[in-house]
């Protein structure tokens, strides 16, 4: 796993530095962005007692990373929110967005929307195929598809849903309508060095980067390849971000998820592996509804526990494995994480389960601000014979 190079002195200029929320180390050099990182997760899981082999730090460079951000749209200035007031930032450079996704918020600022709230979701897919999320009201949807021209002009350009049911606008010769939801490749995930498409909608949830998120499918194959022959259980699998490097190391490896959209697009992704990988689709297993309750009495039949949970962490999911003798638990667990105070205590749970951890790896793909993503390896501790 390799970070790519970057000048440690470098600072990012931009020009909304004083007004803009948006980020918060502008005045410190990249090096001093990781540092403070990198100390900041070592001292909280010092607080809880937890002992770290160190604290390793991978980045995808030090900005111009997203490929995909949302922006709040309010009374005719499209941006982020301000410092000190609630109010927007009228935006049309941003030091966080690749250079595509630069190039898509400077013509999508040309659009004048006769909306005066609402979210717009800008996204830049593997191959530069632009979409736009626009999750207003009901009523300025309405007005949009009644105006027509607006979008008209949009759908040359990039594909659009609308509102929160994701659906996709269409035009029957005479009027708009909206259709269901459509699934396309607007991200990658990797496995063993491939580049894998991962079909999804513009609104679905995935990380915010193409080139940070390469780092991450290298650390979770790697990882899951320390162990051979590995059964893997994953909590969450969403589009399968993670599901498909962890599979492509792994004997077998059953998928868990509540949102029936994003497995949706886990299942026609792994439908259209390319020839090369196509075997590993039988090795997956999908879980579809309430996982916690449903799918299994514990977690003895599996070598590792794959999860990336939402902000309230774990919670009850860890609980199967305080009714296990400790040689019957899972022998890794791998755990992501970008809310490091509920992963913390969910750390000290499976301390207490009797795991270690052996790797602790802050993945940088959010520079100039506060946030970072964990990914930790824990290992079961051997039992004495």
């Amino acid at each position: 796993m390799q970070s790519r190079s970057f000048n440690p002195s470098i600072k990012i200029p931009c020009p909304y530095q004083n007004s803009c929320n948006g980020c918060q180390y502008l005045h410190l050099t990249y090096s001093e962005q990781l540092d403070l990182k990198k100390n900041e997760l070592s001292d909280l899981l010092s607080r809880k007692n937890l002992s770290t082999p160190g604290v390793e730090v991978l980045t995808a460079g030090p900005a111009y990373l997203r490929d995909r951000l949302d922006f709040s749209l309010q009374g005719g200035r499209l941006g982020l929110y301000a410092k000190d007031a609630h109010d927007i930032v009228d935006i049309d450079i941003c030091a966080q967005l690749s250079p595509a996704l630069q190039e898509w918020l400077a013509e999508f600022r040309t659009y004048n929307w006769p909306v005066e709230k609402g979210s717009v979701r800008l996204r830049v897919g593997p191959h530069g195929e632009r979409g736009v999320w626009l999750d207003f009201a009901n009523v300025d949807i309405k007005k949009i598809l009644d105006e027509k021209s607006l979008l008209q002009r949009l759908q040359k350009t990039a594909f659009v849903e609308i509102g929160q049911r994701r659906k996709v606008p269409f035009w029957n010769g005479s009027e708009f309508k909206l259709k269901d939801p459509e699934l396309n490749v607007w991200f990658n995930t990797w496995m063993n060095g491939d580049a894998v498409s991962l079909y999804c909608h513009v609104a679905s949830f995935t990380q915010p980067s193409h080139k940070a998120n390469e780092l991450i499918g290298q650390t979770i194959s790697s990882w899951v390849g320390r162990y051979p022959k590995a059964r893997v259980i994953e909590f969450g699998s969403g589009i399968g971000n993670l599901t498909l490097p962890a599979l492509a190391s792994a004997s077998s490896l059953v998928a868990c998820e509540i949102d029936a959209l994003s497995l949706e697009g886990l299942e026609k992704s792994v439908a259209m592996l390319p020839g090369s990988l196509k075997a590993h689709a039988q090795k997956l297993t999908i879980h579809r509804g309430d996982f916690q309750k449903k799918i299994l009495k514990d977690f003895s039949e599996f070598d590792g526990i794959l999860a990336n949970p939402p902000r309230s962490g774990l919670m009850s999911f860890l609980n199967p494995l305080e009714e296990l003798k400790p040689e019957q638990r899972p022998s890794f667990f791998i755990y992501m994480s970008c809310f490091p105070e509920s992963m913390a205590v969910d750390l000290v749970k499976l301390k207490n389960y009797g795991y270690e951890m052996k790797e602790c790896v802050i993945l940088d793909q959010f520079p100039q601000s506060t946030h970072y993503e964990v990914l930790t390896l824990l290992e079961r501790k051997k039992t004495q014979p």
